[in-house]
């Protein structure tokens, strides 16, 4: 192969940084069209409760008080701003609610709804916008990199249309502003060692801390910077190993303050994620094809899934048709990728992009495979390694494009038209779609809500559990004539069956209420849907009519 130093000294020609930005503006396009279109999914309205000011003891204050039927609309409170309560206020929710998530994304979002409106629309623009800094972001890491213009250019071309980076941009969650931190305190890392200064090595600070207080997974991505950094001095003690271990001390010190309330809420954080510990992968394979699945949906994605209520999670992937392609693509993409990267000469800098994907990846499908979860195949959590699979195939292309080989050059060029394609291709499918199949209870919410008005008068129990008040809060946003029965899930008291009501509808089949009724010849229950894991779905009670 030829000296990659060649991408050093090209920079590439006008016709190509016109498509590129051309391709650029359809991303922006794509990224604010339809903001309202897609459901606001469970987390989404979670967010929402942040900023308004309430917490979930308030939540559950407001269901375990009631004594019988109430209407849905007694929760709209809970997803607009309350004026008497402030940032603070939003602080505080997480505080006592949420600690497992750090406050810098919710506290931007609280101040942003006061501006543009706490409407879904105005919720998700915060997160458009910021989608916008990763472009700049990702060009100044390629140049940080590989020294290449044209690395830069083809990694910002990957991003626009990738079908994974426009779903975070319109979520109202914190993922989009995680991006752009992974991205610039990577760059900022390279710079301050080649270019040894206090300012350099401030800004890495800087960028660490925003990262630590933006998701707590920071910390993954400053192992991974440490690892390259110790390789990088070569195992020696140095002036720059110094500045680096200051650094990072100095970042996890302003992490502090709420290093402190994790600790002191400890439990709280446990219970909110204890769900992600659920061990519904039937076997090791079956995680690592899922994984690898997922990879090829950085580039491709139709939205496709199986509509299936086995518990079967491999099958949620989608069809065979789907599954064989994608896993023998994201295969091959992989080992491909790691013989180029073992094959071709390149500098050291290029370990960190290796490092800051595989180093992260690999910790949570070890931790998966060790102690059952299933965290490895969650998006949100492997946006490090997919960046830098972005970047790494961006290499690879770049690199090809300027050998003397006219074949590798044409394959090049063929396969960045085809990955550009493929990405607008599922960037129109995410534009015309009302879900998307990363919003495991969209989908859901909306069948949920189909069902309620098809029948005269429903009413839908529910409890105080957190999962079941988030699809409450969400189905608010569609079902505002919805009447609810608030009951206890572990009241062992039998419960009057409400006898006047002949349309009872649960989101869980645990409750006593539930077996109470079950077993009551007078109602005929039908299986709506049942969702993965148990116990959450939907089930229908219909009063028999007596003749």
């Amino acid at each position: 192969m030829d000296n990659p130093q060649l991408l050093v000294k090209a920079s590439p020609p006008t016709w190509f940084k016109i498509l590129i930005i051309s391709l650029i503006g359809l991303g922006i396009f794509f990224r604010f069209a339809h903001l309202e279109k897609k459901i606001y999914c469970c987390d989404e309205s979670w967010t929402s409760v942040a900023i308004s000011g309430h917490t979930i003891a308030e939540l559950k204050q407001e269901v375990s008080h009631h004594q019988g039927i109430i209407a849905i609309t007694s929760f709209d409170k809970y997803q607009h701003i309350n004026p008497e309560r402030g940032v603070a206020d939003t602080v505080n929710y997480l505080i006592t609610s949420d600690p497992q998530h750090p406050p810098l994304y919710y506290v931007m979002v609280r101040l942003w709804a006061q501006v543009f409106g706490d409407s879904p629309t105005g919720v998700r623009s915060l997160s458009a916008i910021i989608s916008l800094l990763i472009f700049p972001s990702v060009y100044w890491l390629c140049l940080e990199l590989f020294e290449s213009p044209v690395v830069g250019w083809v990694a910002m071309a990957l991003v626009a249309v990738s079908p994974l980076q426009l779903y975070f941009a319109q979520e109202a969650r914190q993922y989009s502003l995680w991006m752009v931190e992974i991205l610039v305190s990577s760059a900022a890392l390279l710079r301050a060692i080649r270019q040894e200064n206090k300012r350099n090595w401030a800004v890495y600070t800087l960028t660490l801390a925003l990262g630590l207080y933006t998701h707590l997974f920071t910390v993954l991505v400053m192992i991974s910077h440490g690892i390259y950094a110790v390789i990088q001095q070569q195992f020696r003690f140095s002036k720059t190993s110094l500045n680096y271990i200051l650094a990072t001390i100095a970042a996890l010190l302003m992490f502090l303050p709420w290093l402190i309330v994790l600790i002191t809420h400890i439990g709280t954080a446990l219970e909110l994620t204890s769900g992600w510990a659920i061990k519904w992968i039937n076997n090791p394979f079956e995680l690592i094809a899922i994984f690898g699945i997922r990879v090829t949906r950085i580039f491709f994605d139709l939205n496709l899934t199986s509509d299936t209520s086995v518990f079967n999670s491999f099958t949620l992937e989608g069809s065979l048709f789907y599954i064989i392609p994608a896993l023998i693509f994201s295969l091959s993409l992989i080992i491909y990728l790691g013989l180029f990267i073992i094959k071709v000469p390149s500098n050291q800098a290029n370990l960190l992009i290796v490092l800051l994907g595989g180093f992260t990846s690999l910790f949570l499908v070890i931790y998966d495979l060790i102690y059952g979860g299933v965290r490895s195949i969650q998006l949100r959590y492997q946006l490090p390694l997919y960046l830098s699979l972005e970047i790494i195939v961006a290499y690879v292309l770049a690199f090809h494009i300027f050998q003397k080989q006219i074949w590798q050059t044409k394959i090049a060029q063929f396969t960045i038209i085809g990955l550009l394609i493929a990405g607008l291709i599922s960037d129109v499918r995410f534009f015309q779609a009302e879900s998307w199949w990363t919003q495991s209870s969209a989908k859901f919410i909306r069948e949920t809500d189909e069902v309620l008005n098809q029948l005269e008068r429903p009413l839908l129990v529910i409890n105080n559990s957190p999962v079941n008040l988030g699809g409450i809060l969400t189905l608010s946003h569609y079902s505002p004539k919805v009447r609810l029965l608030p009951i206890k899930d572990k009241d062992d008291e039998l419960l009057r069956i409400p006898q006047d009501d002949h349309h009872i509808l649960f989101m869980q089949n645990n409750s006593t209420l539930f077996h109470q009724i079950e077993e009551d010849k007078t109602y005929f229950l039908k299986t709506i849907k049942v969702l993965n894991p148990p116990p959450g779905g939907l089930w229908q009670f219909d009063k028999i009519e007596q003749l």
